[in-house]
């Protein structure tokens, strides 16, 4: 039987005081001071060694060392990103050239499943729609703009609604309003003083006077509506 030719790959690993690079099941570390290349080393791997105590907390410091420098250059350019973004954000939201006329069709807002909303949100759904980041992003911002907590006569309304607002922590008003379409995720939401369950999507018109409340939230739920001029047009003053 013919003999293979041995092909040696060049591996670009970084070379650290006390590590073993073994290419083998078990990850051996040894106790040897210096090593000067991967390939010098390797043969010393071989069978593998028990890592030593010593050895793990010298090479732990002086890997935190260099990862603690590499973690404060990059957390400074995420702060400079994250800065810059904000402006920018603030930028676009100025001066907007909004179209004459709504860009879109009736038929663009059909869907592949055209079967009543009341069937798939019959059955509750404990969950969130938004990671972690995007709900401590989002409490945030409420916790900047909305009236303060307690202040008295202010209403609230919160839009497609379920069973938790994502609002700043113990967040309270004398009424806090709930549009949702299941009940039973509603009557989990701590934060609401009341809760309605109607489907927008066959009618678009709120049940409540006008001017009934001083803020109205809607959050990750805009793209569920298929009538969305007809919601915020009755709604909302001069819309």
């Amino acid at each position: 039987m013919a003999t293979l030719p041995r092909i040696k790959l060049q591996h670009r690993l970084p070379v650290l005081p006390g590590v073993c690079y073994c290419y083998s099941s078990t990850p051996s570390v040894t106790s040897f001071s210096s090593v000067n290349s991967v390939s010098g080393f390797s043969k010393k791997c071989e069978g593998g060694f028990k890592a030593s105590r010593r050895l793990v907390v010298g090479l732990g410091a002086a890997f935190w060392a260099q990862f603690m420098n590499m973690a404060g250059n990059v957390g400074a350019n995420s702060f400079i990103a994250s800065a810059r973004q904000k402006g920018a954000v603030e930028q676009i939201l100025k001066n907007v050239d909004w179209p004459e006329q709504f860009p879109f069709k009736e038929e663009d807002f059909q869907r592949l499943d055209e079967s009543p909303d009341s069937m798939f949100y019959g059955i509750p759904r404990f969950v969130t729609h938004i990671d972690d980041p995007a709900i401590a992003a989002l409490t945030k911002y409420y916790s900047e703009v909305f009236p303060p907590s307690n202040t008295p006569g202010v209403s609230i309304l919160d839009m497609c609604s379920s069973w938790v607002s994502h609002f700043p922590r113990g967040y309270k008003q004398d009424r806090i309003v709930g549009m949702g379409m299941n009940e039973e995720e509603l009557k989990k939401n701590s934060v609401l003083t009341d809760y309605v369950v109607q489907d927008l999507n066959l009618n678009p018109k709120l049940p409540f006077e006008d001017n009934s409340f001083d803020v109205i939230t809607n959050v990750v739920s805009v793209d569920y509506l298929t009538k969305p001029l007809e919601v915020f047009k009755g709604n909302v003053p001069d819309s």
